[in-house]
């Protein structure tokens, strides 16, 4: 058996049935010219009518792009191959995809068999392709759509002996996804690419999948997505001007948040930790705790601000904000434990002077009646003995009364200082069990979801 040889003439590429390693799904593409001639015997590529010019000549003399196949309505079938996936977009709500998509339909005036039996296929470049009536199936969900040139446009247009007509594209697409922020970042995204007959509605070409609509490329991958499932769908599609068949590719993508695990929870983690070392520093060194509190708080105040930066502004509470504010509240919850100790030993420190300014003004005062009594009442010698005594025991008294204060005042700065340290060991335990209780019910609620 002899294969015609791959020969290049004019931009018009001429093969057997090999071509590109595609699966031949679609019934058109089994046509009766395919093997059994070829095992008959050899084939002269010499005769004029086998020459590809005089072949595309033939079959386009009376052709028209304008007239529309026969029977109505055109089976049209479609199949997609998903080459890159190149970024999934939150911020956007888009993906950006590098895509194989054909379209197979049968136009019996391009039919060429009977004129040279022996060719299993012609393939075209993009300037053949405009010359033909196509169903003009395209992307129409999507925001951005190119056809690659590297250098020339990837478009591959594929004649068989019968008529059966292949379109291939290789383009890029960004399309819309459905994403729901509430549980990121343990979320998923529904990505959508959605086929239709720009031109023709149900009446005139009746689009379909082939058997196996969607092939995905091994060894697609993103950074942060993962994905799951890829379904294809059928309906009908009702507009103003009519119907059309509208087929559907539903990717379903799941995120990576090991990531997040270490750039987002880790961090806050560290700082909530800090907040609490303050509760191992004596209620003395106010300084101290203040600024491990303060410092906690604003470094996570500024990881929160760098999340919120990378997610697009939606009104609902995410599952990172359930996480951010918890950690916020302990934190400021740390603070407010700082400051109820210390009011309480700023309280006593007020009671403290005020006991001491009253009694440094009894003092003054009775050691400004002396000199004054002596210079008033010098010559009453008899009374000055009881007077004395009597103002001697009259400072006794009050000597007594500022030494019993200072023992109530020392009494109740010890216990105050007791009632701080029992505060700091308390809030010691409670805060990170209080987390710990947090963060089984965190993690199992939105790893479990």
């Amino acid at each position: 058996m002899r294969l015609p040889p791959l020969a290049v003439l004019g931009g018009l590429v001429f093969g057997t049935r090999e071509t590109k390693g595609w699966e031949e799904e679609s019934t058109y593409l089994t046509h009766p010219y395919s093997t059994s001639f070829l095992d008959d015997g050899p084939c002269n590529l010499d005769e004029p009518g086998a020459r590809p010019a005089r072949l595309i000549e033939t079959i386009m003399h009376n052709y028209s792009r304008n007239e529309i196949p026969e029977p109505l309505p055109v089976p049209v079938q479609v199949e997609a191959t998903i080459q890159d996936i190149t970024e999934l977009s939150v911020l956007s709500n888009s993906f950006t995809a590098d895509i194989w998509f054909s379209a197979i339909w049968h136009d019996p005036r391009l039919a060429y068999g009977h004129l040279d039996p022996c060719r299993a296929n012609l393939s075209f470049d993009d300037s053949f392709e405009r010359l033909l009536w196509s169903p003009n199936v395209c992307l129409v969900n999507t925001k951005n759509t190119r056809v690659h040139s590297s250098p020339k446009p990837n478009v591959l247009l594929m004649l068989m002996p019968n008529g059966t007509v292949w379109l291939n594209y290789r383009v890029r697409v960004s399309a819309p996804c459905d994403m729901d922020l509430t549980l990121y970042p343990f979320d998923s995204a529904t990505c959508q690419l959605v086929f239709e007959s720009y031109s023709y509605n149900t009446a005139t070409v009746k689009v379909d999948w082939m058997p196996k609509p969607v092939t995905i490329v091994p060894g697609v991958e993103l950074t942060d997505f993962t994905l799951l499932s890829a379904s294809t769908s059928r309906h009908t599609e009702v507009y103003k001007a009519g119907e059309w068949y509208r087929l559907s590719i539903e990717l379903k993508f799941k995120r990576e948040y090991s990531y997040y695990i270490l750039q987002m929870y880790a961090p806050t983690y560290i700082s909530v930790f800090i907040s609490w070392i303050a509760f191992c520093i004596d209620s003395k060194a106010l300084p101290a705790r203040i600024v491990l509190g303060v410092n906690s708080l604003m470094s996570l105040t500024f990881q929160f601000g760098n999340i919120i930066r990378s997610l697009p502004p939606v009104s609902y509470i995410k599952a990172i904000d359930i996480w951010m504010f918890t950690c916020v509240a302990f934190i400021f919850a740390s603070l407010l434990e700082l400051s109820f100790v210390a009011y309480q030993d700023k309280k006593l420190i007020l009671k403290s002077m005020k006991t001491n300014l009253n009694l440094n003004t009894l003092v003054a005062f009775v050691k400004s009646l002396d000199p004054f009594r002596a210079a008033a009442h010098i010559a009453e010698d008899e009374e000055e003995p009881r007077r004395e005594s009597c103002d001697s025991r009259n400072i006794e008294l009050e000597a007594q009364e500022a030494r019993k204060k200072r023992e109530i005042y020392t009494r109740k700065k010890i216990k105050i200082h007791d009632f701080g340290t029992k505060v700091d060991r308390f809030s010691f335990f409670a805060f990170p069990m209080s987390f710990f209780a947090f963060n089984v019910w965190y993690w199992t609620y939105y790893l479990t979801r």
